[in-house]
C-alpha cells in the first residue's frame, strides 16, 4: 500500500539529512561499537535467547530481532560490551517501549532495574503503547 507523501515544510531537513546530522553528533554505528564483532555477538545472543523477552512477559511468543543494551551504553566499551545487561528483544518493543522507558530513566523516573523489558513498568508502559495505537 502506498502511503502519501508527508508534509515537509520549505527547507526543513529531509530524513537522509536528518541522519547524516545525527551521525555527525553521535557517530555512525561502526563508530559507537556495532562492527563485525557485534554483529557475531549479536547472533550469538540471539541464538541463546530468541524470544522477545517483552513480549514473553505479555504472554505472546514472539521471535527477538534486536539485542537491547539494558543500561545505556552511551559509547563506554565496558557497559556496551556487559553480555549480562544484553536482552533480546522484537522491534517493536526496542524502538517504543524501550525508548520511552529510557526517556524516564533519564529524567530519574525510572530505575535500571525498570529497564528490563519484563519489569512490571516495561510491562505498564507496553499496554499503555499498544493501547494509544489501537
Amino acid at each position: 500500500m502506498k502511503h502519501p507523501r508527508q508534509f515537509r515544510p520549505a527547507g526543513a531537513p529531509t530524513r537522509q539529512e536528518q541522519k547524516q546530522q545525527a551521525d555527525k553528533w553521535r557517530g555512525n554505528a561502526s563508530a559507537r561499537g556495532y562492527n563485525s564483532r557485534w554483529s557475531k555477538a549479536r547472533i550469538t545472543h540471539l541464538s541463546r535467547d530468541p524470544i522477545c523477552r517483552g513480549c514473553e512477559a505479555e504472554g505472546v511468543i514472539v521471535a527477538a530481532t534486536v539485542v537491547d543494551h539494558v543500561d545505556p551504553h552511551h559509547g563506554d566499551p565496558d557497559k556496551f560490551w556487559d553480555t549480562s545487561m544484553w536482552q533480546s528483544c522484537c522491534k517493536w518493543h526496542h524502538d517504543s517501549v524501550k525508548q520511552r522507558l529510557e526517556q524516564l530513566y533519564a529524567h530519574r523516573k525510572a530505575t535500571l532495574d525498570d529497564l528490563w523489558l519484563d519489569s512490571p513498568m516495561a510491562v505498564r508502559v507496553a499496554r499503555g503503547i499498544r493501547a494509544d495505537e489501537a
